[in-house]
């Protein structure tokens, strides 16, 4: 799951209570990585949660699926 931090930081996605809920100001969005479930799943982001709480939106089992994801929705 490495990878995918370094992903996520490259686009500006951070883990600020470093609790593996990445976030970026521009978007709407929440990122959650489970390493033990090996699982990533996009949620809203509800402002005060870092998306804890949020609905779940897409859910990814890898980073190429994460990436597709990307590039196809956001343009990144």
């Amino acid at each position: 799951m490495n990878h995918i931090e370094t992903f996520l930081q490259s686009k500006n996605w951070l883990d600020t209570d470093l609790d593996a809920r990445y976030i970026n100001v521009h978007h709407p969005y929440a990122i959650l990585v489970s390493e033990d479930e090996g699982r990533i799943t996009l949620r809203g982001n509800t402002g005060f949660d870092n998306g804890q709480n949020g609905e779940e939106i897409f859910s990814f089992t890898s980073l190429k699926e994460l990436q597709e994801w990307f590039e196809n929705n956001i343009g990144e």
